[in-house]
């Protein structure tokens, strides 16, 4: 099941260039195995399939969100896969831009351990690699002290937002350690988190090189 999961999801993405590519996926699904190991309670399957597809229907990847789920869901009951409902209750209640709004519903354990898990793969070296990746296929400036990093209230807000790549340091990433539910998550996000800091610091620093206070 799980190795025709993998299959699935490495050819649904294998084209994608804008950091939520398969190797984002796949790190997202070894951190849910990893952190599955402290919760033995949780239901591995619907983990790692959560894990798995969790960006096959994002709205901000896809055009036609309800065509790409009824694909994935096709998909599921190809492979008799059992427990869809779950894992699409998931992955619609689970990115950042979600609970901006306040109207996702809360998260089981299952849906805790994935969430961590994709946030982590959000910070740190990857996170800074994805999030260049992102602002280059946005046609983001990289950065510009005259933007403000802004305050989002709801998903449509978010998603058009004319924001710098680095504001998106301030706006999201440097505050997703404090929504961690794992102790591991929490635990690995630490020294993601410092370089995070450490890298917007320097491209401030050698910005005033440059340019001046």
């Amino acid at each position: 099941m799980i190795d025709k999961l993998i299959t699935f999801a490495k050819n649904w993405h294998t084209h994608n260039q804008d950091g939520h590519g398969f190797d984002h996926v796949f790190r997202v699904y070894k951190l849910a195995q990893s952190i599955l190991s402290d919760y033995p309670m949780a239901d591995q399957e619907i983990v790692l399939a959560a894990a798995l597809l969790h960006d096959t229907y994002d709205e901000k990847l896809v055009d036609d969100v309800p065509a790409a789920k009824q694909q994935v869901a096709a998909f599921l009951t190809s492979i008799s896969f059992q427990e869809q409902a779950m894992v699409f209750d998931i992955i619609d209640n689970l990115s950042f831009s979600s609970q901006l709004e306040g109207t996702a519903k809360p998260l089981t354990l299952n849906g805790k351990i994935v969430q961590d898990a994709d946030r982590l793969d959000a910070i740190g070296a990857f996170g800074i690699a994805r999030t260049i990746q992102y602002g280059v296929s946005r046609k983001r400036e990289l950065y510009d002290p005259e933007i403000l990093p802004q305050s989002y209230k709801t998903k449509a807000a978010y998603h058009a937002a004319n924001t710098t790549t680095i504001n998106h340091f301030y706006e999201k990433l440097f505050k997703i350690s404090s929504t961690l539910h794992t102790a591991k998550a929490k635990q690995l996000a630490v020294p993601r988190d410092q370089i995070m800091h450490d890298f917007v610091k320097a491209i401030e620093s050698e910005y005033r090189d440059v340019y001046g206070n």
